[in-house]
């Protein structure tokens, strides 16, 4: 529910007239140029670095093996999996008083500060109920943690659109493709070692998920206080970024909140998206759930399988797809990832302990191309918000957080819902590497089929003037990947040829 063409930090911003340097940064009444700008895209980058840390560490094998260590059933899975498209409802009030105060910077830091510190309470929280109470009171301990993490998503989706806001008015619009692009991929480096180092020690100090449910939760609770610090390091490093700044609106709630539905491309994005996310979404969590409870995986094996790798594949394709969004256009791009998760969706089905090295490609691939969508979305609302002759403003962001996470949330509960149902099917089915079909299986296509139907209902309706057609788009992205073996691959065995030579030559003439 996230990366460029060089190797630095950041993209070069266009050239403008520089501010003077002795300009206040909190008095900006524009967006910043020169000095100022070039140290707010590092300042923005660099934050990702620990964000990224933060962001998967509290996730994958962690979260899953404390949620099952509460004993969480099928169904309050598919709770844990909805919560975070349930507490987007918030994005509404959220934009409706950054509007009226045009306080972003301010909103972004309450919201985000008392996110990051909300993970002390929910690892500790639960843990000691269990611990002082015994498993008498797993129940409650379990609906505790669900009500900590509901509200962790909530004050998220409260700094989300000042977040977008902000960043449409700092980051230039003709780079922010590379630009979003480059700071995720950045991140990635971080963000791999990070989710290995967190699988590896639970293996560590729990003897491979052989330990009690108090000790799991134990060194669980103490990965997540340690990400909690990455968290808060994130966010420290916005109080370097300026915030040009943004008049209060007077306009009527019904004003601010009708203005994306008037916009017919908004409505059909919307609802492509809404579609996607709710085939898709629900599947991070079942997926885990598959991996772990099924296939047997180890927490190193899942942290490498389900996030180290798919985040790998994302670090090589992030800057073809920040290329490919800035060139050929937002609509191909989604074109070409909404199909290609289709069989990928399926093939989960087909995925088995011994053939776990198919489960890291499927991941891989899914991450690549869900990395499709989301530069695609990101920078559509991006666009909207950005827009001067939009009264709109946070309410795109707003809106359209709501329509997908409500999907998202739709989803968790109807996949929490089958899986409860069918949680006792199994029917024989030998087909490749198949021998029966389960709930999960169930799921699976299931996922694949609506996956299918998103892309061909939905996308032939929206229309981007400035886009190329989807074949010259595939065209381009292929000439990149190749760009990008070739440099990374090719090049260097090439230069270390041409050394070779030059020395065999030397020695020769000697």
């Amino acid at each position: 529910m996230f990366r460029m063409e060089s190797d630095v930090a950041v993209c070069d911003p266009p050239e403008v007239p520089a501010v003077v340097e002795s300009e206040p940064i909190a008095d900006l009444t524009e967006p910043p140029r020169g000095p100022i700008l070039r140290k707010s895209l590092s300042l923005v980058t660099v934050s990702w670095l620990f964000g990224a840390v933060w962001a998967t560490t509290i996730s994958g094998a962690p979260l899953t093996q404390f949620a099952r260590s509460l004993g969480l059933g099928e169904f309050q899975f598919g709770l844990l999996s909805a919560a975070p498209y349930l507490a987007s409802l918030i994005s509404l009030p959220a934009s409706l008083w950054i509007e009226r105060s045009g306080q972003r910077k301010k909103i972004f830091f309450l919201g985000n500060y008392s996110q990051r510190l909300l993970w002390v309470p929910i690892a500790l929280v639960p843990f000691f109920m269990l611990s002082h109470y015994g498993t008498s009171i797993a129940g409650a301990a379990a609906w505790v943690f669900l009500g900590l993490m509901f509200l962790m998503y909530a004050l998220g989706n409260v700094a989300g659109p000042a977040w977008v806001s902000w960043m449409a008015d700092v980051v230039p619009d003709r780079a922010r493709g590379r630009y979003f692009s480059r700071r995720r991929m950045l991140g990635i480096l971080t963000a791999v070692p990070a989710t290995v180092f967190a699988g590896w020690l639970l293996d560590k100090l729990t003897g491979s998920g052989a330990a009690s449910p108090l000790v799991m939760m134990q060194w669980c609770a103490v990965v997540f206080l340690a990400a909690t610090v990455f968290g808060l390091a994130d966010i420290a490093l916005f109080h370097g970024v300026p915030e040009p700044h943004a008049e209060p609106k007077d306009e009527s709630v019904t004003h601010i909140f009708s203005q994306p539905f008037k916009n017919k491309q908004f409505v059909w994005f919307a609802g492509y998206v809404a579609m996607l996310m709710f085939a898709v979404a629900p599947m991070g969590q079942f997926v885990t759930l598959f991996v772990v409870d099924r296939l047997g995986f180890s927490n190193k094996l899942t942290q490498i399988v389900l996030l180290a790798v798919p985040m790998l594949g994302q670090l090589f394709m992030l800057p073809v797809c920040g290329r490919a969004v800035d060139r050929m256009g937002k609509k191909p791009l989604m074109t070409i990832a909404s199909l290609g998760l289709v069989p990928v969706g399926l093939a989960w089905c087909f995925v088995t302990r011994e053939h776990a090295w198919l489960g890291a490609l499927l991941a891989a691939m899914g991450a690549i191309l869900w990395l499709g969508v989301e530069i695609a979305n990101f920078n559509f609302v991006l666009e909207m918000t950005g827009d001067d002759d939009n009264a709109g403003g946070t309410s795109f962001v707003a809106i359209n957080s709501v329509i997908i996470n409500a999907a998202g949330f739709i989803g968790g509960l109807a996949w929490g819902g089958v899986a409860l149902w069918l949680r006792d099917v199994k029917i024989p089915f030998h087909f490749l590497s198949m021998r029966h079909i389960t709930y999960f299986e169930i799921l699976f296509a299931s996922s694949a089929v609506l996956r299918l139907l998103a892309a061909v209902i939905f996308l032939p309706k929206m229309h981007e003037p400035t886009a190329r057609p989807t074949r010259e788009a595939l065209r381009f992205m292929g000439a990149n990947i190749y760009n990008n073996l070739f440099t990374r691959i090719f090049q260097p065995m090439r230069s270390i040829t041409i050394k070779l030579k030059e020395t065999y030559l030397a020695r020769e003439a000697e």
